[in-house]
């Protein structure tokens, strides 16, 4: 009975994240709006234990802020500087995460990349949340593999804590994106780590990254 019940939780817990999360993204609550949990948990027929606990989950990534004595809110979106200096940096340090990739060429870095490229071919990007879901996931799972691939776990732990996909997402809503040209740009950066060419998996990965700041800032 007792798992039972932690599993109902557990449920109700991811469900209520889910929807805020895809509301947030969408804009259907706005930036910086007040978030009421006693109107989310009518709203969606639960207790507000679930709805705390998502909005918790939601506060640890960035999406929703809590301010003492005023209650949760959506995150206010960042200024454009913000997305600037997102981008420049990313133009420092992922370059040379492809490269180094590249030169250590895991066998099991290489098939984390070839099973988020698979899944991204799978996906779509969008200008909803729902749809473009499982390919901004991939996405981000190709990434990660990247750093992963440096052997420097720092760095990897560093790359980890900018969040950047949740931070791109909320531009999504704004912009339509071209899935097809996403995908040829990491299929570039994968064969170029798998054929082991440092020099062309970061010219790869610069294009890639300078390509979606075109696409999402201008």
């Amino acid at each position: 009975m007792l798992a039972t019940a932690k599993l109902d939780r557990t449920i109700l817990l991811d469900q209520a994240y889910d929807v805020l999360k895809e509301r947030i993204l969408d804009r259907a609550v706005a930036p910086g709006q007040k978030l009421n949990i006693d109107a989310l948990a009518r709203e969606l027929t639960v207790s507000s234990t679930p709805i705390r606990e998502a909005l918790g989950r939601l506060v640890a990534e960035g999406l929703v802020c809590f301010e003492p004595y005023v209650g949760f809110r959506v995150t206010p979106m960042p200024e454009r500087r913000f997305f600037e200096d997102l981008f420049a940096f990313r133009l420092m340090i992922e370059p040379w995460a492809a490269g180094e990739a590249a030169v250590h060429r895991d066998t099991a870095v290489l098939a984390g990349l070839e099973a988020a490229v698979a899944a991204m071919r799978e996906g779509t990007l969008s200008k909803t949340y729902r749809s473009f879901r499982s390919y901004s996931e991939a996405d981000q799972a190709f990434h990660e593999a990247i750093f992963a691939g440096t052997g420097n776990e720092a760095a990897a732990r560093a790359y980890g804590a900018l969040r950047v996909h949740l931070h791109i997402s909320r531009l999504y809503i704004d912009r339509e994106q071209d899935t097809e040209v996403s995908l040829a740009e990491h299929e570039a950066v994968l064969a170029a780590i798998g054929r082991r060419d440092p020099a062309a998996a970061r010219q790869a990965m610069a294009g890639h990254i300078r390509s979606s700041q075109d696409k999402l800032l201008d």
